[in-house]
């Protein structure tokens, strides 16, 4: 095969690639993410530190029913990663991964946007994720 047609083979080949990742994977796809307290009415201080690699979004103090959210786009390499930790009660804490590639798939989308959502709600019991800004119980899936 001649030098030129390697290259333009290797072009396409690299094309293709992109093309398929876009349609599998959706690089650069928007995430809206929450963090919301569904800790009973009486429960005492709910804090969440939001960070990943390159942003640190702050500590957040929630009351009951409130949420925090924030919007972002996966990487091309699909490196976007989210941690939490999180602290309530007198001496409760928990700190896990609330974004990663292999939860991305379990993030939907919104109609026919592209803007996937990540809903998390914290529990008496644990931290459920959803698909969607108001799951029905059985749509929340427990995490941890």
């Amino acid at each position: 095969m001649p030098s030129i047609m390697r290259e333009i083979f290797f072009v396409v080949l690299l094309l293709a690639c992109f093309a398929q990742r876009t349609q599998a994977q959706g690089p650069f796809n928007q995430y809206d993410a929450y963090i919301v307290n569904g800790l009973p009415d009486n429960s005492q201080n709910f804090q969440a530190h939001i960070f990943s690699g390159d942003d640190d979004l702050g500590y957040h103090d929630l009351k009951v029913n409130e949420n925090f959210r924030w919007h972002f786009k996966m990487s091309y390499f699909g490196t976007t990663k989210f941690y939490a930790h999180f602290w309530w009660g007198k001496d409760k804490e928990r700190g896990f991964a609330v974004f990663d590639k292999h939860l991305a798939p379990l993030c939907g989308e919104v109609g026919n946007l592209t803007i996937n959502i990540c809903w998390w709600l914290v529990k008496e019991d644990g931290f459920y994720l959803a698909n969607n800004t108001d799951p029905a119980f059985r749509d929340l899936i427990k995490m941890n």
